[in-house]
Formats: structure tokens, sequence, C-alpha cells
């Protein structure tokens, strides 16, 4: 039973709550609770439970003064604590967790112990639950705040969550401000695991900063979520719409692919700028946010010329995924890029299709052809439009009724007298480069080039060097030539198959090998 004093003071903070902002202060980073245990294994004892904060990024992230509570007790974490991306932050009740306590296969030395570093709400029990309820199916909930108390995330086994009590938390030798709360009397909107805990088992993110869940047997204490065969719900592609700034006018777009975009936007971002040059993202850098409600394109425009890295979260704070890229000077000349060619031949109907970025560079393009794929000759000479700024997507006809000279290719020579060539096609064993892929090696990213004779559905899939599938997703194609492009961060170097395939057309499957760097 509480007192009546107890009463009274959650009355009034109910009231002070309300009055609070409930929305995240202004970061630099994207934090999240990425993993966490709430039953350790027996032979690790109670104070094993551990949970692990992820700074996404794109910046660091002074986590000093956040607060970490399961509803019972709370965790201060010391101040001018700074996270940096990519960084991993362990709290648990020991200063050691020996394999398989928090990592299957090596020790964890926690960044924060609970139980010794003074900054508490109160004694963590060191036996029974310790810090997090144990498994089964306690809907244990975790809540972690900043300083002010706006909640930065916030997870729970599953709704209801288990009734909180009054909580004060700790100053922390004075450097932090003591903060006094119930869950019981906040708003807060947590992301449901839908796991029963087991001994042994964490609860982790799918992926690093993802939306899904797993029940981990094989912890990863202070190291990534990240397994083969893990996907995650949605995924992502990143366009540049302007890559070079004249003055201050440098866009980009990220098209964001989900079967359900009620679960993803209004969708946030942080876009960090380099403003020293100097190729480090740190606390003096510049970072906007910004909030993207309607699906499915995040696009920002007025961009100067610089390096930037963009990190994009669905509307509970996960899915995140993080875009380095770098507008560049209005006055560089980019050089002049094919990014496909490709001849079809239907009877004695010949057509040649070609795509050319930067094509304001462009002096002439020609077509030639051979009869032994090394000495060419030309065949066609193609007019380049005066009034191109960007792509060139031009196509040429023709029809004959042999085929003595079958091997053709496409020859540029850029204003500057730069000359190149495309690969070489050849017409009469209906080879074509629609089917092909680059970069190879690949980085952030392949783009595969490919021909339909309908719009449809098409499934990509990839598969690692044991043949095991480490990603696949359905994508829209329209009729002739296509140009995907499939995000790589997410997979590890390594070589790599991917296949295409028609789910809604009939046809043969197409394979392409590729290296990630």
């Amino acid at each position: 039973m509480k007192t009546l004093y107890q009463f009274l003071t959650r009355i009034f903070l109910l009231v002070l709550i309300l009055c609070q902002s409930q929305s995240p202060a202004f970061s630099q980073g994207k934090v999240v609770i990425n993993e966490y245990m709430p039953w350790p294994p027996s032979a690790c004892g109670s104070s094993a439970d551990f949970v692990e904060l992820l700074n996404f990024g794109p910046g660091p992230v002074n986590i000093g003064c956040y607060i970490l509570t399961d509803g019972d007790f709370s965790i201060t974490i010391p101040a001018n604590t700074i996270l940096q991306p990519g960084e991993f932050y362990v709290l648990s009740g020991q200063n050691v967790l020996p394999g398989p306590c928090a990592n299957i296969d090596s020790t964890i030395h926690p960044d924060l112990n609970w139980a010794t570093c003074n900054c508490t709400s109160g004694t963590i029990p060191t036996t029974g639950d310790g810090f997090m309820t144990d498994g089964g199916a306690a809907n244990e909930q975790l809540v972690l705040f900043d300083p002010n108390l706006n909640v930065v995330d916030a997870v729970a086994r599953s709704l209801p969550v288990e009734s909180s009590s009054l909580i004060t938390t700790s100053t922390v030798g004075g450097n932090c401000t003591s903060q006094t709360f119930d869950l019981d009397l906040m708003t807060i909107n947590y992301e449901t695991i839908g796991e029963s805990a087991g001994r042994g088992n964490s609860f982790a993110r799918r992926l690093d900063g993802d939306c899904g869940w797993v029940k981990d047997p094989q912890q990863s204490g202070n190291a990534t979520n990240n397994t083969p065969g893990d996907i995650s719900d949605i995924s992502y592609s990143f366009y540049y719409t302007k890559s070079q700034a004249c003055p201050d006018d440098g866009s980009i777009a990220v098209i964001v692919h989900a079967n359900d975009y009620s679960n993803v936007f209004p969708m946030s971002y942080i876009l960090a700028f380099d403003t020293d040059g100097d190729g480090i993202f740190e606390t003096t850098d510049s970072y906007t946010t910004g909030t993207v409600t309607n699906p499915n394109t995040i696009a920002i425009g007025n961009l100067k010329q610089g390096t930037y890295r963009l990190t994009v979260a669905s509307v509970k704070g996960c899915f995140l995924h993080t875009f380095p890229f770098v507008i560049l000077d209005c006055y560089i000349v980019l050089p002049v890029k094919l990014i496909s060619f490709t001849i079809q031949k239907n009877n004695n109907d010949v057509h040649c299709n070609w795509f050319i970025d930067h094509a304001e560079q462009l002096k002439d393009v020609f077509i030639e052809r051979s009869a032994d794929r090394f000495t060419f000759s030309p065949f066609a000479t193609v007019a380049v439009p005066g009034n191109i700024n960007g792509p060139w997507n031009n196509n040429y006809r023709f029809t004959e009724s042999f085929t003595t000279l079958p091997f053709f290719r496409l020859r540029m020579i850029s204003k500057s007298g730069q000359e190149s060539f495309s690969s070489v096609i050849n017409i009469r064993s209906n080879e074509s480069a629609a089917s092909r892929i680059w970069p190879n090696p690949a980085t952030s990213q392949v783009s595969i080039n490919f021909s339909f004779p309908s719009t449809g559905i098409a499934e990509v899939a990839i598969y690692n060097i044991n043949n095991y599938r480490v990603m696949k997703k359905m994508v829209p194609v329209q009729a002739g030539n296509t140009i995907l492009s499939i995000p790589m961060e997410q997979l590890p170097p390594g070589i790599y198959q991917l296949s295409m395939q028609s789910k809604s057309m009939t046809g043969p499957t197409r394979w392409f090998r590729f290296v990630k760097q």
C-alpha cells in the first residue's frame, strides 16, 4: 500500500509531467536500447543483467545524465559521457562478464557497473530478479530518458507493461540534476518485442538499430547484432537528385520501401554537415533535424558543397539507417559515365538503348560494329542534344536481315577529348549487356541493369559463398530496360551471388556474381 504522502506526490508528478515536453531534445545522434538480458545464465549470477546502448549517429552524443529505468530502479549515466557514432555502451551489475554471460565467445568489460557507480535510485538486488524481472512472460519495460525526462527510447516484451514505482534519480555526486517520476503516470510509446525470454537469452535488435527483435541465444553485448540471414523489414534507396551545389542547391532523395508505411511514417532524420571539412563528424559540426510525414520519399535540398551524413529513423525511432554522401562544387567537371548500353534484336528489328550520366560533357557519340569483336568501324553517328544537363537516355533503331557484323559497341568522346567505350554486345548470340551488375567490387550498393518484357514484380535474392541466402526483396519492374539499386551496407565483405527472377512473368532466373569490399 502506498502512503498518503506517496499518493499526493504521484498527483503532483502527474501535473508536472503533463506540463513537460514529451518530444526528444535536439540531438547530434540517435541513441537506442540495442540489446538487453533480463535473465542471465545461472552460472553468471543475477547481477549479470546487462543493457547495451548504441549511438547510431550521424554525430557524437553526450549521454551524460541520461537515465535508464525499468520502472522500479533507475541508473543515471555519469556526466559528460560521450558516445561516438557506432559506439556501444554496456551497463551491468558486474565489472566483468565472462563468456557466455554477455557475449557467447568473449569476456565483456561493461562501461558502467551499477553496483558500484553511486548512480542508482536505490540498491539494486544481486539475487533473485536483479535489475530486471526475470524472463518468461514477464512484461518488463526499459525506458531511456535524457536529463530532462524526454523519452529517448522505450522497449517492452509486450503490453501492458509491469506496474512501476515512484523513483527519484541519483545526482551522481552532484553532477546531474535529480528527477522524480513514475512510469505509470507517463504516456510512453513502447516498442514491443513479442518474444518470451528464456534463461541466458538476450533480446537483441535483428540488425543494429532495426525495429525487428529476436531472442538471441548468442549474446553480443558490446558487439554488432548483425548475423547472416537477418534482414530488415524495410529497405532504402539513396539517390542524388542534384550532385553539385550551384551555389547551395544540391539535393538528395531517399526512397523508403515497406509493405506497411503506417508502421514507418512519419519518419525523422538528422543531417550532419562537416562544417570544417576535416572528415570527422564532431560536436562542433552542423546538425539539423527534420520530419517527413507522407510516404515514401525523404527529399532534402538546399545543400551546399561538402561532406554529409544523413541518419533516418521510423516513427518509433528504429529502422535506423545512415547514408554518407558528398555534394560537389559547381565548377567541378564531372566525367562522362555510361550507366548502361543494351541491344535487343527481334527478327530483323534491332533496338540500341543507352543511359549516360553527366552527358553535358559529351561531344560525340558513335555506334560501332565488328565482325571479330576486335576491329571496329563506325556504323552510325548520333547527334548529342545541346541542351542536356545531367543524364541522357536515348535509343537508335535499324533493320537488317544479315548478321555478318554482329558485334556492337558505343564510342563516346567528351568535350575534353577523352575517349571511352561500352562493353561489346553480340546480337547474333543474343548476348546483351542488359544483364549486368556494377560497381564490382561494391561498397554501399550495387545496381542491376535488366530487361523485362512487361511490367511486373521480380524477386532479388543474395547468397553468400556458402550458398546461404542473406537478403531477399520483392521489387516492381517496368517493361523494357530496368535499373535497380540494392543497398549493400549490411553485408560483410565477401563474395556473393545475386539472383533476379520474375514472379509475375515467365522467364529464366539470371545470376550475377559480385564482391563486397
